[in-house]
């Protein structure tokens, strides 16, 4: 069973498992990270989504919100229709990750969960709509 996330402030939906809790932070200046995580913390993501007036995600951009600066694997893809990048990436809290960034009329989506569960996270991700 699968429930959706409407954000009015980021323009998008999308459908996750309805066994998950949505929470969302503010981190200031627009920017909010809303996580998606099942009680037992065995499966989850997050999505950041902040105000970002370029094109393309800059590398000061890119090493503000990755400080480990890994970046690997990187694949273009689409969400929505936006175009997008995959890769494999790094934080200190997650450890290895499965990334996908994209921007979309003026706001940066990051959206991350633990690499082994890159399968899981596909399903989720195709079902993103702007609105």
């Amino acid at each position: 069973m699968s429930s959706t996330k409407n954000s009015a402030q980021y323009k998008f939906s999308l459908y996750y498992p309805s066994s998950l809790k949505v929470t969302e932070y503010s981190e200031g200046h627009g920017a909010s990270d809303i996580t998606f995580e099942a009680l037992d913390y065995s499966q989850g993501f997050q999505v950041y989504a902040m105000p970002y007036d370029e094109r393309q995600v800059r590398v000061k951009r890119f090493k503000l919100d990755e400080p480990s600066g890994v970046m690997q694997n990187a694949t273009a893809t689409s969400v929505g229709g936006a175009q997008a990048t995959s890769f494999v990436g790094y934080n200190s809290t997650m450890g290895t990750t499965s990334e996908v960034w994209f921007i979309h009329n003026g706001i940066l989506y990051e959206v991350a969960t633990y690499k082994e569960l890159d399968a899981w996270l596909q399903p989720i991700t195709q079902s993103w709509r702007f609105i």
